[in-house]
């Protein structure tokens, strides 16, 4: 029988300072601006990389400034980027101006404002990044919108900014050998064969549901697909290349069981329908809404990419429908996913329990502080792509890992509810993610979040202990070696008992301690009823630590 009873010492809170889980990007925001909707007209060819682009975009204006500025980038020197013909209002053009990658845009006094209008933006141009014109690994055309985290600026007129999400369309012409498949529903397909023009196909993908353009993306190839199931009425898809038509309906079929999973533990899916396609996208994958794209080679026919598909399929919820309001705060997305996806793991993967999976984020953690000593939320970072790092993916798996334990199940997951159930199609930021587990816990955490979030690296601890027969009391001393910052954490010590008496093999019995470790000395004694044969700290894998090497010590 294991004994198991706590000794609770008390915790040290730290209120939380203004910083890391407040602080905005440089972005120049318009508070005044809120993009509606945006539909986009996109005309491919085989010709020419060269894009046509139509964007009819639906905003409101509050204030009584009439400057809108919106994204896209210009025509370099390598002759790549766009050119705007013109924009108008109704049928009427308005003055604007396009530098670099800007476009302001004068709103003409005839406009009511506060108030909300439609603008239509007229461009063509070749892509320099954003949309993918390339070919895949058997050589055929395709176009794959790649636009993490503001590269939809390459081929999209808009606010490229998570902070302001959108409902969308997209209408694309293109050779009728293509299939097209993109955010949302398909509201119409249709040969299009206009005078001049060689035959095409229309396809008209629309999303009804915000979302930011960081996932508003098309995918253009020569596709083979198929529904792979429900969830909960929602149909997955699977759309892969032609060539790969049997192994990739065959590695994307555990998608639809996911999909029920994430919606069983954390609530409903936001979207219309899940499609998972094989792309030429630059990531391993990429969480578009409802459009979920995969590298081309996940598809091996193996049925072997679980953990990719619940990594991409849990940002539907953490990413996608609950947006990081800021870039600095990825980790609601990428930390969420990465723990989402070792919750699911667990459950439904022989072999990967979650505390293996997260002594083994712990080492890459670990080693990543080493090599680069920064916070999760780190606003000195001004290249975006720096933010996929070990910090946002596994160190934010750990926040949430730990919160999980300090809270206990029961309160960690209501919470996690609660704050998808309040942002859902929404923005939050790390600070709105804290107000919800407070309230739900009815505990202050802002001593928590400052330190595993705001605050670089982690306990260093060197311990040792040692055992008094006579008094059965076991003394430990304890003490965190990092620099600077003194951790608060709650400590969870295992001692492994042996028998009393060689012949005695019935009284072999264990303890479990949990110790609030609140100084940076900290020593203890707990009594044991039973001989020590090994004392241990953390057997669960429940803290983000590093032991003092014994050579250190």
């Amino acid at each position: 029988m294991v004994h198991k009873f706590f000794l609770i010492v008390s915790v040290l809170l730290l209120s939380a300072l203004p910083g890391g889980l407040f602080a905005k990007d440089d972005y120049p925001r318009n508070p005044d601006l809120d993009i509606l909707h945006y539909c986009f007209r996109v005309n491919l060819n085989d010709s020419t990389n060269r894009i046509e682009g139509e964007a009819g975009i639906t905003m409101t204006l509050k204030g009584n400034s009439r400057l809108v500025r919106l994204d896209l980038l210009g025509v370099n020197n390598k002759g790549t980027g766009m050119n705007i013909s013109r924009i108008v209002l109704g049928i009427n053009p308005i003055v604007f101006s396009h530098k670099n990658d800007v476009i302001e845009i004068l709103i003409p006094e005839t406009v009511k404002i506060p108030g909300t209008f439609i603008i239509t933006v007229h461009y063509a141009g070749i892509p320099a990044d954003g949309l993918i014109i390339s070919k895949n690994k058997f050589g055929d055309r395709t176009f794959f919108g790649d636009n993490w985290p503001d590269r939809a600026r390459n081929w999209l007129p808009c606010v490229d900014h998570p902070s302001d999400k959108a409902t969308v369309e997209f209408i694309v012409s293109a050779p009728e050998k293509y299939k097209v498949v993109s955010n949302g529903y398909l509201a119409a397909e249709f040969r299009d064969s206009l005078a001049g023009r060689l035959p095409a196909k229309v396809t008209h993908w629309k999303e009804d549901v915000p979302i930011p353009t960081k996932v508003m993306v098309i995918g253009v190839a020569d596709f083979a697909w198929s529904t792979a199931g429900l969830s909960k009425g929602i149909p997955v898809q699977s759309w892969v290349y032609a060539e790969n038509r049997d192994a990739g309906f065959t590695d994307y079929l555990p998608a639809a069981g996911i999909l029920t999973f994430f919606q069983d533990l954390v609530g409903p899916y936001s979207y219309e329908k899940l499609a998972n396609v094989q792309s030429k996208t630059k990531f391993g994958g990429m969480e578009n809404s409802g459009c979920i794209f995969y590298h081309e080679n996940s598809v091996n026919g193996n049925n072997q990419q679980h953990s990719l598909l619940a990594h991409e399929i849990a940002h539907q919820w953490f990413g996608d429908a609950v947006t990081e309001n800021d870039w600095h705060h990825v980790w609601i997305s990428e930390g969420f996913a990465t723990y989402l996806e070792a919750c699911y793991a667990d459950s439904m993967i022989p072999g990967r329990k979650l505390n293996v999976s997260m002594a083994d984020m712990r080492k890459q953690v670990i080693r990543s502080f080493q090599r680069s000593p920064k916070p999760v939320i780190d606003t000195t970072i001004t290249n975006k792509m720096e933010l996929l790092s070990t910090n946002s993916y596994q160190k934010g798996a750990w926040v949430l890992h730990m919160l999980r334990q300090e809270l206990g199940d029961k309160v960690f997951w209501n919470g996690i509810r609660d704050f998808y159930a309040a942002y859902r199609d929404k923005n939050a930021m790390t600070s709105d993610f804290q107000s919800v587990m407070e309230k739900v816990s009815d505990r202050q955490l802002g001593y928590f979040f400052k330190q595993w979030l705001e605050v670089p690296g982690h306990p260093v601890i060197q311990w040792s202990w040692t055992y008094n027969l006579l008094k059965n009391t076991i003394d430990i001393e304890l003490e965190q070696t990092q620099e600077q910052y003194s951790f608060t954490f709650p400590l969870t010590i295992k001692l492994a008992g042996s028998p009393v008496r060689p012949e005695d093999t019935n009284s072999r019995k264990s303890g479990y301690y949990k110790v609030w470790v609140n100084e940076r000395k900290f020593h203890i004694s707990l009594s044991a009823d039973f001989s020590v044969a090994s004392v241990l700290i953390d057997p669960d894998c429940q803290l983000l630590y590093q032991e003092k090497p014994e050579a250190e010590k």
